[in-house]
């Protein structure tokens, strides 16, 4: 699965996921732009790492669309019935996935918080901002059982190189331009990198 993280504006970004056999998928905007790295590239790298089939790109993986991703439009001359019924068949899929999800899905949400909020308080100066994140990640990490969080301390220099590889090729990018990764390996696709179609 090749996972499109597109700058689509100063200060947007959209994404598009290409699955084999599947139809693509397209969120634009997608939520959480960041300079650095983005909301769902962070979930990207922590479901990757941790190996997370219940979060949201192991759902787009398994056929889902994880509850906020569209079929992408189809184009020429596509049977605006047959569209329709592909978009049916996905969101029932997803949904399914969503419903089935278990605690891999909270996890993901939790780990994402924990490990986005690690790694930028290592950058923040010390201040009432950064005592508030580190404050707030405390209790949250206090919900997770002791697997749980050792999982995710061992997961934490992975996840801190991927963020510090990836913010820089983000920070690189020109509107219109794309960071291509594989899902799960967080293989950048270099031929895809440079320039993107729109969703």
């Amino acid at each position: 699965m090749e996972v499109h993280f597109i700058r689509s504006g100063a200060r947007r970004y959209s994404m598009r996921i290409e699955r084999a056999g599947l139809p693509t998928l397209v969120m634009d905007p997608a939520p959480g732009f960041d300079a650095d790295v983005p909301h769902d590239m962070v979930h990207f790298v922590v479901e990757a790492v941790l190996g997370l089939k219940g979060g949201v790109f192991g759902q787009i993986a398994a056929g889902g669309t994880a509850g906020s991703f569209h079929v992408e439009a189809a184009s020429g001359k596509a049977d605006a019935r047959e569209q329709r019924r592909t978009v049916r068949k996905q969101v029932a899929k997803g949904k399914k996935l969503i419903e089935g999800q278990g605690r891999e899905g909270e996890l993901s949400e939790l780990a994402a918080f924990l490990l986005d909020i690690g790694w930028r308080s290592a950058n923040r100066p010390d201040g009432a901002e950064r005592r508030a994140a580190l404050g707030e990640a405390a209790r949250v990490r206090r919900t997770l059982s002791d697997g749980e969080q050792a999982a995710i301390d061992a997961a934490r220099p992975a996840v801190f190189a991927a963020f510090d590889a990836l913010a820089a090729q983000w920070r690189a990018l020109r509107v219109g331009e794309a960071l291509v990764l594989e899902w799960p390996t967080l293989r950048r696709i270099s031929d895809a990198a440079s320039r993107t179609r729109s969703p």
